[in-house]
């Protein structure tokens, strides 16, 4: 769903000839179950307007409004027929839920049994399955204690294999400490490395710098198999990357999340994107790291090259 400053769309699930709509978040209205000609109530916390649906045999029934969530069931009768329902809030569309398709009054009657639909008020929109997996990954971008507790529970429960997998990956990722920067803030993050490093961002400058280092040191020493004139220019091209790169101080900053957009090749959260193989525009598999969350992270990202996961510098001569 769209973000809005609106409440979050109403989901009603119809199953005729037992129309059953129920309401999850966002403004009250009156839960209809419908039962051929009948309908029962069950008030959320506040009623709203007339909401008219069609039972059984495409005949409308209309249900009064309750006055509260423990309100009795009460039974409706029939109304005179309508040409389609009446929402319950002026302005309001009803759309399938899978796909985000708006219902007219023709369309209304024929709408298969099953369907999920989804109520929505002026300024809110709907895509369907899209709507749901964004706000399912806005809600675990920055995800709180209740959250991780309620995946937990849900893994220990879960018989599943896939589903267990999945679990137990969403909740090491929402559990990574990304935004702890010090050693203080997340001692483990630091196991294994020299005492004089107190900050991710720094380690990984360093690590940037070494990582270059090591390139520059393999390109000088292919200048042996470079015979002739042409090995004593080779040296100077490879002196003249020597000199400026000793400049850019070996662009550490690539791996600074710290540092400005045009001089890291990761987000500011830390996120490494593959770049893809030489030959290509980018990574198809759209590999990503992020070596602030853990120190599993940190060690396999010392294994990337960022041109493509698995290949190996060449330097030809």
């Amino acid at each position: 769903m769209t973000p809005t400053k609106q409440s979050p769309p109403c989901v009603y699930f119809c199953n005729f000839p037992h129309l059953r709509t129920t309401c999850s978040r966002g403004p009250c209205f009156d839960v209809l179950c419908a039962q051929r000609q009948h309908l029962k109530c069950e008030s959320s916390e506040r009623s709203s307007s007339l909401y008219t649906a069609r039972a059984a045999g495409g005949k409308p029934v209309c249900c009064l409004p309750t006055v509260g969530p423990r309100d009795p069931v009460r039974q409706c009768l029939p109304c005179c027929p309508l040409p389609s329902p009446q929402l319950p809030v002026p302005g309001s569309r009803l759309c399938l839920y899978e796909d985000g398709s708006e219902l007219t009054a023709d369309r209304f009657c024929s709408i298969p049994d099953g369907a999920e639909l989804v109520l929505l008020t002026t300024g809110q929109t709907w895509q369907g399955y899209v709507s749901d997996i964004s706000r399912f990954l806005s809600v675990f971008q920055k995800p709180h204690a209740g959250l991780i507790q309620a995946a937990r529970q849900l893994l220990s429960d879960e018989r599943a294999p896939l589903r267990q997998k999945l679990l137990a990956d969403l909740l090491h990722t929402v559990s990574e400490n990304i935004a702890a920067e010090t050693r203080a803030e997340d001692p483990p993050w630091f196991e294994g490395l020299e005492a004089r490093f107190r900050n991710k961002s720094g380690y990984l400058r360093y690590s940037c710098e070494s990582r270059i280092r090591s390139y520059l040191r393999e390109v000088t020493s292919c200048a042996s198999l470079v015979g002739g004139e042409a090995q004593e220019e080779y040296q100077r091209i490879v002196g003249a990357m020597c000199r400026k790169l000793q400049e850019a101080r070996y662009h550490g900053s690539y791996f600074d999340r710290g540092a400005k957009a045009g001089g890291r090749l990761c987000t500011p959260e830390g996120w490494f994107s593959c770049q893809g193989p030489f030959d290509v525009d980018d990574c198809a598999s759209r590999h990503s790291i992020n070596p602030y969350s853990n120190r599993e992270s940190r060690v396999l990202f010392s294994t990337w090259n960022l041109d493509h996961i698995g290949q190996s510098l060449f330097v030809s001569p």
